[in-house]
């Protein structure tokens, strides 16, 4: 796009108060967030040499650079510009054209402001490290971060080397490495940011400060170090151990997978006492050779399904979302207490019921907990948290559920019960009300069918623990209504989470797909592989953690009643090894009985339960390889998928590549399981499949889909979504 396109000028525009103050404003037409893609990089670029010529003649003063949308400053570049990336001198180009622009601003002769009301990341970030000053609002939705190591690159428009020269070399550390946001409290306390101003009133107290400045009146902050900080930070030895340190502590996380943190911690510690234009130089490097990486690739496929998935349903479709100011959720257990918190948190008010007060009682405590912690963290303030909490309203009874929009039952996993409990809900919900379930498997119109209007109830999955885990599947059956299904899906977006819509199948899309993925983990014990060894070659693939420990987590009786109703649903493909069984026999339960393929204490895990020695089998001889391992769970994921895809219970595999990153925490740096297994190739899999299929058994032959698309040489996936 050139740059006298019309709307790309709109984009950015300058003018001049009376007291000779410029602003400059980012207002990207068309758009939520402002974006510095190449088209507004060239337009801010001509308005800074505007600037200098006003400035030279005297008719200029000061600069501001402000966001014309209300919530935000400047989200960042342009993700899709990095995606299509493929040369690492490209990337370098266009790493030093951001850096040079910004210098320009650096070096403008009169006092540069950036006045952040919202959310400021990445090149955001970049451009206000750039100005003499910066100024935030205390607005809810202020915060301001460089997010770029979780996008497999680093701030490479001068963020990695002016963050510690402005914050110091720690603070700088915890926000670039882990990609982190920080409020303007925090960011007025480490001198990221000079004033936090109310959001009433914002701008007219930015130009308070541009008169205050121009009058000598106020000078920039700066970070005031304490004795130890000034040890480590600023004498060569503490540099040394402190780099050390967090070069350690940065591989403990990463195990080794994401590049990116390390190699900003390179630049970080390798320019500290450059000259500016010699670290930049360095900085460009670097972000030039991690762009172009696999990894990269991978993390950016991710984050933009992620930011995508609101079109996981039609416009016309959301629109007919009915706006829950109200949400009632039945069953006060470890999910319903924690889907009370949920909402709290996000300023819905929420009647919490159970039939015993007992139980009810502790889902109040669990939500009350959860809001404790989340204070603690400082995501809001203890008085927040007490307001949020004030918000949970505990019922024995159906009464205050008269004017509630929406309603989510959490109860026990038993047909019977949840088809009772959406009688209840029937009855006493206003009209137009939509219900939902929370079930994890079991059939979404059978519990409807238990009602007389069907097409109200829904399905809506949270994954525990809710507050972290970002998948909502939403579950629609075939009598779904679009309202019902749009409230749901608007609910979830509402609440931050990540909602994919999922036909009413058993096991919906995750827990059919993780199905095989752990029932292989208990046929490998009955050949005799160790269960250390299967966590360990799973979690060396990049897994969260090993199919056997995951399995302790779920729960033994959980994840046998699971694959009990696969096997019903999909037959001798879905068969259940007989080892977790006989687990259940021995009184294990896993996690949350203390005692599964790990002994547990407080919930914690602390060894390997030797005693399963009198249930598995002895060692296997000759052991299979990690490799092996790793094929055999995954490739049956894969496989699985493709099933599922033929079914169209999701939309497609970018579908799958999200929940599977969302719900399971499948590895995010090899892009999702589809996007991965397009990089093993269809046709290798397929090949391996039926080597398996016929070595061990049926429940390895090929989909016919996937078989059909390694035929043809076609892949999953696209190399970059939309």
């Amino acid at each position: 796009m050139a740059e006298s396109d019309p709307s790309e000028r709109e984009a950015l525009t300058l003018t001049v108060d009376t007291d000779s103050v410029g602003w400059l404003t980012f207002d990207r037409p068309g758009s939520k967030v402002n974006l510095l893609a190449t088209p507004v990089m060239e337009r801010l670029d001509g308005l800074i040499t505007e600037l200098q010529s006003r400035i030279a003649t005297g008719k200029l003063v000061a600069v501001v650079f402000e966001s014309g949308k209300e919530g935000t400053f400047i989200a960042g570049a342009d993700v899709h510009e990095i995606a299509r990336l493929r040369d690492a001198e490209d990337a370098t180009a266009k790493s030093r054209k951001g850096q040079r622009i910004f210098q320009r601003i650096a070096h403008l002769t009169v006092p540069t402001i950036a006045a952040i009301d919202g959310t400021c990341l990445g090149g955001g970030t970049e451009l206000a490290l750039a100005c003499d000053y910066r100024l935030a609002s205390d607005r809810a939705s202020t915060k301001i971060g460089l997010p770029e190591t979780r996008l497999g690159i680093l701030p490479g428009f001068g963020g990695t080397v002016r963050l510690p020269r402005q914050v110091g070399i720690q603070n700088a550390m915890d926000i670039i490495l882990a990609g982190k946001s920080v409020g303007p409290e925090k960011a007025s306390r480490i001198a990221l940011v000079d004033r936090v101003f109310s959001v009433d009133g914002f701008r007219e107290q930015v130009q308070r400060f541009a008169r205050d400045l121009l009058t000598g009146r106020t000078t920039p902050s700066t970070y005031e170090k304490s004795f130890l900080e000034k040890l480590l930070e600023e004498t060569g030895p503490g540099r040394k151990v402190l780099f050390s340190m967090a070069r350690g502590r940065t591989s403990k996380r990463t195990g080794g997978r994401y590049p990116a943190p390390l190699v900003a911690l390179d630049v970080m510690e390798e320019t500290l006492d450059m000259r500016m234009d010699e670290a930049l130089e360095v900085e460009s490097r670097a972000l030039g050779q991690l762009a172009v990486t696999d990894v990269c690739k991978s993390l950016i496929r991710i984050f933009l399904l992620s930011r995508g998935v609101r079109d996981g349903l039609a416009p016309e479709t959301l629109e007919k979302a009915r706006t829950v100011g109200k949400l009632g959720v039945v069953g006060a257990g470890v999910m319903g207490g924690a889907i009370a918190e949920l909402a709290a948190s996000n300023d819905v008010d929420v009647i919490l019921k159970d039939i015993e007060q007992g139980p009810l009682d502790s889902g109040l405590h669990h939500a009350h907990q959860l809001l404790d912690r989340a204070a603690e963290k400082g995501v809001f303030s203890r008085e927040a948290a007490g307001l949020k909490f004030a918000r949970i309203e505990g019922t024995l009874e159906y009464a205050p559920f008269g004017d509630v929009d929406l309603a989510v039952e959490a109860v026990v996993e038993r047909m019977p019960v949840k088809q009772q409990v959406f009688r209840e809900l029937e009855d006493a919900l206003p009209e137009g009300a939509v219900m939902a379930t929370n079930t994890s498997s079991l059939s979404v119109a059978d519990m409807a069918s238990a009602t007389s209007e069907p097409g109200r109830v829904v399905g809506l999955h949270f994954f525990n623990p809710v507050h972290k885990m970002p998948l909502v599947e939403v579950v629609r059956a075939e009598e779904t209504s679009a309202e019902a299904l749009a409230t749901a899906f608007a609910f979830a977006l509402a609440m931050d989470k990540k909602p994919v819509v999922v036909k009413d199948a058993p096991g919906f899309l995750v827990n059919r797909l993780l199905g095989p993925y752990l029932n292989e983990a208990g046929y490998l014990l009955e050949e005799g592989v160790p269960v250390r060894r299967i966590d360990d070659a799973l979690s060396d693939f990049g897994m969260p953690m090993g199919p056997c420990r995951l399995l302790d987590e779920v729960g033994f009786d959980v994840a046998h009643h699971v694959a009990e109703e696969l096997q019903r649903a999909f037959g001798e493909r879905m068969a259940p090894a007989g080892i977790i069984g006989r687990l259940l026999e021995d009184g294990r339960l896993g996690k949350k009985n203390g005692l599964g393929f790990y002994v547990y204490e407080d919930g914690r895990r602390k060894k390997l339960d030797r005693d399963l020695r009198r249930t598995l089998p002895a060692p296997a001889d000759p052991m299979p390889s990690d490799e092996d391992i790793q094929r055999r769970c995954l490739y049956l994921m894969v496989n699985e998928a493709a099933w599922a895809l033929d079914e169209e219970v999701v939309g497609g595999a970018d579908d799958v590549d999200l929940a599977l990153v969302m719900g399971t925490g499948f590895p995010p740096f090899r892009g999702g399981l589809l996007r991965w297994a397009d990089g093993e190739g269809l046709s290798s899999i397929v090949q391996a499949l039926e080597g398996y299929a016929e070595r061990i058994g049926a429940r390895f032959r090929p989909a016919s889909l996937l078989a059909d698309m390694a035929g043809r040489g076609e892949t999953f996936t696209d190399a970059v979504p939309s």
